[in-house]
């Protein structure tokens, strides 16, 4: 028996790992992908398939629930008035140049391993940072419009990266 076309096992599994990433990133403050990544990766891999694309297909899946997180904290800022959106015009023309770039299929070349050993390296920086209490100091400066369309593309082009090859 199948439920939409996928066995029980693996909707217990991802059911499981959604509810244990989403308790782990409010209790620990850290993005759910940090904890579903390497499991989704586990999973996928065991169902067959290859190593290279579980870790894109992880990478995605992780990504994609972004945008409904986003999105939902975005709105409730912006009821509190709590929304910079002068700093959001500022890092926007990054962030479409920067999404139009790896959008185009410029990061379609990216091998699965070194995509994973990215991850690791990410996931162990964060990890460091927050086992040394390292915060941004709450009174430092935001860089010029250059430099915050600068990290608006690099952000966003490191998003779409992670996504792999785009079907058009």
């Amino acid at each position: 028996m199948t439920l939409l076309g996928l066995e029980p096992l693996l909707v217990a599994e991802l059911g499981a790992l959604g509810v244990g990433a989403g308790f782990l990133a409010g209790l620990l403050g850290i993005g759910g992908g940090m904890v579903m990544v390497p499991f989704l990766t586990l999973i996928l891999t065991q169902r067959g398939v290859s190593a290279d694309l579980a870790v894109k297909m992880a990478i995605a899946t992780a990504m994609a629930t972004i945008l409904f997180t986003s999105l939902s904290t975005m709105r409730a800022h912006h009821r509190r008035g709590a929304v910079r959106w002068d700093i959001v015009r500022g890092l926007a023309p990054g962030i479409v140049v920067g999404g139009l770039a790896a959008g185009a299929g410029v990061f379609a070349l990216v091998k699965g391993q070194a995509l994973a050993l990215s991850f690791a390296a990410f996931v162990g920086f964060s990890a460091t940072q927050m086992l040394l209490a390292r915060a941004p100091k709450p009174t430092r400066q935001l860089p010029g419009r250059a430099g915050q369309a600068a990290a608006g593309h690099w952000r966003w082009t490191r998003r779409r990266s992670l996504r792999g090859p785009q079907k058009g």
